[in-house]
């Protein structure tokens, strides 16, 4: 009896770790802004018009949503920039392609950099990234939560200096990176 006990006790303990170890795998899902700590709804009503044709739906998606919350708060729209557009995509392939998820290059080079070495001119200018795991999970509303909810994302999007957007989403099967690129 006492064995037949410490078997099932054994077993019990197994089968949590097993539960444990396969809900933890879920917990990997996340969308990450660079210094953004909560997630909110922005809402789905969000009326999506198409800002350019070098953007795909995705990317005109997010374009849109940030020029409503800019209007929303008494700001102009912002036109969608071809230029900006390649910056933007350099930005998110690199990420893509070399793995990390910074505002900064592994050899210390910026969003800024890329801009000049692309002829793009600018008095102002800002970066806006965002990441999901898996790629799935981040729709351009998780995205746009997430600038919304971290001071410094939203700054961005509300700068009333800034006139021409780029905006960039690449993806893997496991990652998804979206590059916005303001400028005046």
């Amino acid at each position: 009896m006492r064995k037949n006990l410490k078997s099932l006790v054994i077993g019990l303990v197994v089968a949590a770790v097993i539960v444990f170890i396969s809900t933890s795998a879920f917990s990997t899902q996340s969308i990450n802004v660079l210094g953004t700590s909560q997630i909110s709804n922005v809402g789905s009503n969000t009326e999506v018009k198409l800002l350019s044709s070098e953007m795909n739906d995705y990317e005109n998606a997010i374009a849109a949503m940030i020029n409503n919350i800019r209007v929303d708060n008494g700001l102009s729209a912002i036109a969608a920039d071809g230029a900006l557009n390649s910056v933007a995509d350099i930005r998110s392939s690199d990420l893509i392609n070399r793995n990390y998820f910074s505002h900064y290059t592994p050899e210390g080079t910026t969003v800024f950099n890329v801009m000049r070495d692309n002829g793009v001119s600018y008095r102002y200018a800002g970066e806006n990234l965002a990441q999901s795991a898996p790629a799935a999970i981040g729709t351009p509303e998780a995205f746009i939560n997430a600038w919304v909810n971290s001071p410094t994302h939203l700054a961005n999007i509300l700068r009333a200096k800034y006139t021409k957007i780029g905006v960039s989403m690449v993806e893997t099967d496991s990652r998804r990176v979206v590059t916005t690129v303001f400028t005046n």
